[in-house]
């Protein structure tokens, strides 16, 4: 049974969301980037955004420590278990990361799947192929420019005794350029064309054929999800 401390930190992990959606809903012009980005001045003094920030900074802090952890749980199961599997050799698998990090994007700004379709489960291929046939059809392409991979941490592995089971999360953060554009003519629909974001995602990959392949890409990177990741082995 939970005593009442732990009772109180759960609600206050689950109210911390609830505060950051409100502060991302709280005026625009409140804030001001160092440099004068942002904001007008003349406005009063934010009140929201200072008594919400601390929470917000606890949070981050908390999610980054939650990443470290499980990576470091991730790391340790790979090392023990890639002796008896290669398929689990922690270099392989960065590389393959990363090599399937830029072919994505490469396809998507292409609308052509085939490009990735060595990187990609057969239902993450069908899906996107779904989505870029529809940007042709329309006359759009999602433009992606300055493609930078940051970080790539697997935060879960998962390997079983059949080998076509095995799966692993990572965290990535990148950074890019990415609008949406007319095509032909390349007007632009939305989006900023000449600023480079950064972003971060879950990446699921699994064994299929034999080979990892990106099979599934979470966009929120929550306490929830890192809190549900175990990494385990049915070899021990």
């Amino acid at each position: 049974m939970d005593t009442p401390g732990q009772k109180i930190v759960a609600a206050a992990w689950r109210a911390l969301p609830f505060l950051i959606l409100l502060l991302l809903l709280l005026p625009p012009d409140l804030f001001s980037r160092a440099g004068g980005g942002g904001g007008g001045g003349g406005r009063g003094g934010g009140i929201g955004a200072i008594l919400i920030y601390p929470f917000v900074l606890v949070y981050i802090a908390f999610l980054h420590y939650k990443i470290y952890t499980k990576n470091r749980e991730a790391a340790a199961l790979i090392e023990r278990i890639s002796a008896a599997d290669g398929g689990w050799n922690m270099e392989n698998l960065k590389n393959r990361v990363a090599e399937c990090y830029f072919k994505v994007q490469e396809a998507w700004t292409g609308r052509d799947q085939e490009l990735a379709r060595a990187y990609m489960s057969r239902r993450l291929y069908d899906k996107h192929k779904a989505e870029t046939d529809l940007m042709i059809e329309k006359g759009e392409r999602n433009v992606l420019k300055d493609i930078d991979l940051l970080e790539a941490r697997i935060v879960e592995a998962v390997d079983y005794t059949d080998n076509s089971r095995d799966q692993f999360w990572v965290y990535i953060k990148g950074a890019m350029i990415d609008y949406k554009a007319r095509e032909p003519g390349g007007e632009v629909i939305s989006g900023k064309p000449h600023e480079q974001e950064k972003f971060t995602e879950l990446w699921k990959f699994t064994r299929e054929g034999g080979r990892w392949v990106l099979d599934e890409i979470d966009p929120e990177v929550g306490m929830d999800d890192l809190s549900s990741f175990r990494s385990r082995s049915e070899q021990s």
